[in-house]
């Protein structure tokens, strides 16, 4: 069986629209705002980091298994198991989907009920993410069906207006390690954490559709990757220039909801901004929904049974309801530091899996993640000290801020490569080690 372009097409669209997450909106405006008029590096780091690592990781898992646990699982198969159990954490109860309930409030109620509380915004939104996500329901099929195609007319409709008559001059900005702090901000879209998450999708998708063949599969998804990452990207880049169009209005410290809603208000008005916030709010409910119900089956599975769907999907929703009273960017500020230890493991798991076939020892993978995990660490209890005002590792922590690649983000990546190298090392050692008779 050939591949057919129009179901490359069909996937690649389907791929772009679940990780097109309503949230994600929020970021590249913000870094257009404090890049200027050097937004160009602002967006290359940030389509390094999303959307290219997370479309790496779907391509890669669906090489080395193609299941959610495959990434990981050379070091051991409970730790992929722990990878995935953090990964539907960090993307479901604990940040992503409280964020949609905030950003629905923010960015949509907010904006023209000034005075309503965000506890009955989220009453709402997370009362009806339970009920579609404990009903089978095409109710958020048919949402979800219409709101990609939705986002994209306005989101060109706002590229357009910002190309053919921006509201200012971009200003020159002095932002420090931009390409770094860019690269950084693509953390909070999790993208890269849920990939692997992805990949059963694009291969059921694809055995659907008739491609039984393993080699079939793995070429069709690789260009579905490049489908997905193209228009990822152009959405990314177009929402980071509009961005900088209004950047002599904003600063580092506005919230990026309001740069959002406030920046589609200057360039297509009221009636854009009223279209805007009603298509984030339903789309918002379908991501909260989807990532809901992937938690319940992920924690049913990984169980054995033991907690139900139904159970487990009850405390994850009451979970969400709570955290989101948040707001957007407390859940953002808090993100910081544990995105800051886990993303670097997932960036080297990815990266590693690229050339899994070459890689004859375990222990290289063990060693590679081990250096980068102790960095982002290091970091993570820094900045969480930070944000209580105690100095907690501060020496050790600026150390690492002084290793090679740290202007781009990547100064975990010196020590990854020495001890995944060490402990290459060592297990040839023990191989070659004579056995005591």
């Amino acid at each position: 069986m050939n591949i057919k372009k129009k179901d490359i097409i069909i996937c690649g669209f389907a791929l772009f629209a679940i990780f097109f997450g309503a949230g994600n909106l929020i970021f590249p405006p913000y870094l257009g705002v404090i890049a200027g008029d050097r937004w160009q590096t602002a967006t290359l780091a940030f389509i390094l980091s999303d959307p290219l690592l997370p479309i790496l990781g779907v391509i890669v898992t669906a090489f080395i298994g193609g299941h959610s646990q495959d990434l990981g699982k050379r070091i051991n198969p409970g730790f992929a198991k722990i990878i995935g159990g953090i990964a539907i954490l960090l993307i479901g109860p604990l940040f992503s989907v409280p964020r949609t309930g905030a950003t629905t409030h923010e960015i949509f109620v907010q904006s023209f009920f000034p005075q309503a509380p965000q506890v009955m915004t989220s009453l709402i939104f997370f009362g009806l993410t339970l009920y579609l996500a404990l009903n089978s329901s095409k109710v958020i099929d048919f949402i979800g069906k219409y709101l990609t195609p939705s986002l994209i007319i306005i989101l060109v409709a706002v590229f357009i207006a910002a190309l053919v008559n921006p509201p200012a001059k971009m200003v020159q900005t002095s932002t420090e390690n931009l390409f770094a702090l860019s690269f950084r901000e693509g953390y909070q879209t999790m993208d890269a954490l849920g990939a692997s998450l992805m990949t059963g999708i694009v291969i059921n998708d694809l055995k659907r559709r008739g491609y039984q063949e393993r080699q079939q599969q793995l070429k069709a998804s690789i260009w579905i990757g490049v489908v997905a990452f193209i228009l990822l990207a152009l959405v990314y880049a177009s929402l980071t220039y509009a961005g900088s169009t209004v950047s002599a209005f904003y600063h580092a410290n506005t919230p990026r909801t309001t740069i959002l809603i406030q920046m589609i208000e200057q360039l297509l008005g009221s009636w854009g901004k009223l279209a805007m916030g009603l298509v984030v709010a339903l789309a918002c409910l379908t991501t909260s929904t989807g990532l809901t119900s992937t938690c319940g089956q992920f924690f049913e599975e990984v169980s054995q049974g033991k907690f139900s769907y139904r159970q487990i999907v009850i405390l994850t929703v009451a979970i969400e309801f709570i955290i989101s009273l948040l707001g957007v960017d407390a859940l953002i500020n808090i993100a910081v530091p544990i995105l800051s230890a886990i993303y670097p493991v997932v960036i080297v798991l990815i990266f590693l899996s690229i050339f899994d076939r070459y890689i004859i020892y375990d222990w290289t993978y063990l060693g590679a993640v081990s250096g980068a995990f102790a960095i982002g660490m290091i970091q993570a209890i820094y900045m969480f000290g930070q944000m209580q005002g105690l100095p907690l590792l501060e020496n050790l922590a600026k150390w690492t801020y002084q290793l090679p690649l740290n202007q781009y983000g990547f100064e975990w990546v010196l020590p990854s490569v020495v001890t995944g190298l060490l402990f290459t090392a060592w297990q040839i050692f023990l191989q070659q080690r004579p056995l005591k008779s």
